[in-house]
């Protein structure tokens, strides 16, 4: 953890099928930090550049040969001794065994089974079973859970603790792809048994941040005594309704947000009216209703919005911000439609590839300038405050782009807005002990004016010959 906060035991919270506060919190307010009850790195990913198995272009820009040995999973030093002995013997047959199983495919879900095949025998951790044999999985996985939990004894017997019988070993595997979390610190995931226990909300009054194998939870709207706290688990910020219904429903969740059960507009998809010129549309169910002027798309102009939503989907590619700006004067879809917001992400993230690799530098498809990267930046954030209106994590992300965009541009005084825009975000989503939040409150009181003073404020190194710019 990086502050010392509240567990969930000393939280002011109460369980029964779902959390809710014993008292008011405030914005701001970390309710309770968690560490991950077990916690493994995923599997090892190819360095960048890596290329297809069979291509034999080593000039392609994405050659690269990864020896086997340096593909293959190992335990770490400090796992040795959270598995059992049988593991460290066994472990390359180990993941032989899973790595065609479906259940077991992720090499973190793995690591985190074996470790709590050992966890559970030890005599401080005797109530840890009964806890995670409550866990509602998701039943539709049951079968491919248990699948997992026979070939695993088949091949495998002496990983498996000897009381444990094959439906308790599936419960195990469905308890861990249920309740587990994404770790970024470890580009992998951790089991938690609070956390998980959060009622889900497309609009949430709270939110959780990783950091090592801990999360914390922190208040983002008022929650008054005795009300639910809920957090997004599954990022649905920019997911429109249809796909949040399949990745909700895949997953086992429930969600009661007025844009999940029909009664509040899907901000997501935004179309310009037809009857007033600023005017935006968005779709409650299969009405389209400007939020502005009242007027509805008939059924010709529902078919044509979403006959363009298609195409766009399928074929959109964007090599200049002329061409999307182009595009999106043209089009029935708004600036704020979630096609035209991934569109300027992707914009964005090709020209820092640009940027950064030498050998394509002339072959750049977008060629912003430090002027228009800042344009797109300001209409992301513009979208994304009208997407999502409450205060959210890659507000933070986007308030620092922009700041770091004015510093490169020499504005000085517009980089200390932005950053002051993202303190008062990171501690509304993270707290006000989170190291961003001291990060933000650092470079919005002295911000920085030259590349070794922002080197310096954010902790990398220069370039060589980039001090000297």
């Amino acid at each position: 953890m990086e502050f010392d906060a509240p567990s969930f035991a000393d939280a002011p919270v109460a369980l029964a099928k779902t959390v809710t506060a014993t008292v008011a919190l405030a914005p701001g307010q970390v309710i309770f930090a968690e560490s991950a009850i077990v916690a493994s790195a995923g599997g090892v990913e190819p360095d960048d550049g890596f290329h297809e198995e069979g291509c034999e272009d080593e000039e392609c820009g994405g050659c690269a040969e990864i020896d086997d040995e340096d593909a293959k999973d190992t335990l770490d030093e400090d796992e040795v001794d959270k598995v059992s002995a049988y593991v460290v013997e066994n472990f390359d047959a180990l993941m032989e065994t899973c790595e065609p199983v479906e259940a077991l495919v992720a090499v973190d879900a793995r690591k985190n089974l074996f470790k709590l095949f050992h966890l559970i025998e030890q005599p401080d951790h005797a109530g840890l079973l009964n806890q995670l044999l409550a866990v509602e999985i998701v039943q539709n996985n049951v079968a491919s859970h248990l699948e997992a939990a026979k070939v695993l004894r088949e091949a495998h017997s002496g990983v498996i603790p000897a009381a444990l019988s094959d439906d308790q070993v599936a419960q195990l595997i469905g308890a861990i792809h249920k309740d587990s979390i994404p770790l970024d610190d470890l580009d992998g995931s951790g089991l938690f048994l609070y956390v998980p226990k959060l009622k889900h909300s497309c609009t949430p009054n709270a939110t959780y941040t990783d950091a090592g194998a801990s999360v914390w939870v922190t208040a983002i709207q008022p929650i008054a005594a005795g009300e639910d706290i809920t957090v997004d688990f599954f990022d649905t910020h920019f997911m429109p309704a249809a796909e949040r219904a399949i990745v909700l429903a895949e997953e086992g969740y429930e969600c009661s947000c007025g844009v999940c059960n029909g009664t509040a507009p899907d901000l997501t998809r935004s179309f310009k009216c037809k009857a007033c010129p600023t005017g935006i549309v968005n779709p409650t169910k299969n009405v389209f209703a400007c939020a502005s002027c009242g007027a509805k798309f008939d059924d010709e102009t529902i078919a044509a919005v979403e006959m363009e939503e298609t195409t766009l989907l399928n074929d959109l590619e964007i090599e200049s911000l002329e061409q999307m700006n182009a595009l999106i004067e043209g089009s029935h879809l708004h600036r704020y439609h979630h096609i035209f917001y991934s569109a300027m992400e992707a914009l964005l993230e090709d020209d820092a590839d640009d940027e950064d690799d030498d050998e394509n530098e002339e072959e750049a498809t977008t060629g912003l300038t430090d002027e228009q990267s800042l344009a797109v930046l300001n209409d992301e954030l513009a979208a994304f405050n009208y997407v999502v209106p409450f205060p959210h994590s890659e507000k933070v992300a986007l308030y620092d782009s922009i700041a770091q965009a004015h510093l490169g541009l020499g504005q000085i005084e517009k980089a200390t807005e932005a950053y002051t825009q993202a303190h008062a975000m990171s501690q509304t989503v993270f707290g006000p002990d989170a190291k961003n939040t001291q990060l933000f409150h650092r470079l919005m009181t002295n911000t920085p004016t030259t590349p070794e003073e922002i080197a310096a404020a954010y902790g990398f190194e220069l370039d060589d010959g980039e001090d000297d710019e």
